[in-house]
């Protein structure tokens, strides 16, 4: 299974690793894609294994993440593919890096965002725009911050054993953010 070229987004939630994906997609003229979307549609569609996912706010598995790689593969034409949210602990990293065949090209950006400001970017979103995101209520939430804040550190070092990864500051501007992450890129990406 190869992949184009990939920039990951990684981060907690709330840390604007959608509206980041999406702005870097759009700056590259690449495609975005969250593991996190593809699950909650699954779930949606009676997938029971993707719904008790989603419903406990439990990470991702391997075996579920490796599922989302191959139908990417098969929705993304070979253009850069900025992945919002993934890989999303070290054990996603080697099931990325087999899905590369070690042809592909990576590149990864983490987003850091403290955690009380994290759970209130999350708090804004629940209250500004009513979801239907059973991970997005008060108790999924708490828990997908706290695995995912206890998780990004081996993440990123297992990532970073592969892969360049660049840390920038998710608490400014979204414009700004968005400027750092584009600068950031090898030559050629951009």
């Amino acid at each position: 299974m190869t992949l184009p070229p990939i920039i990951a987004v990684l981060g907690v939630p709330g840390a604007g690793k959608s509206t980041q994906a999406k702005a870097v997609a759009r700056g590259l003229g690449g495609v975005s894609a969250s593991v996190g979307d593809w699950l909650r549609a699954l779930a949606a569609a009676g997938d029971k294994d993707a719904a008790s996912t989603v419903a406990a706010g439990s990470p991702i598995t391997p075996a579920q993440y490796e599922r989302f790689l191959r139908h990417i593969r098969d929705e993304v034409p070979a253009s850069a593919l900025v992945l919002d949210g993934s890989p999303r602990d070290e054990r996603h990293v080697p099931v990325l890096a087999d899905a590369l065949a070690d042809d592909g090209l990576v590149f990864g950006v983490l987003l850091r965002l403290p955690t009380g400001v994290a759970e209130s970017r999350i708090q804004v979103r629940r209250s500004s725009a009513p979801t239907d995101r059973p991970d997005d209520s008060t108790e999924a939430a708490a828990r997908r911050i706290a695995d995912q804040t206890a998780a990004l550190t081996r993440l990123a070092e297992s990532f970073e054993a592969r892969w360049p990864l660049v840390t920038i500051d998710a608490t400014e501007d979204e414009s700004l953010v968005t400027r750092r992450i584009l600068e950031s890129l090898p030559e050629g990406w951009a």
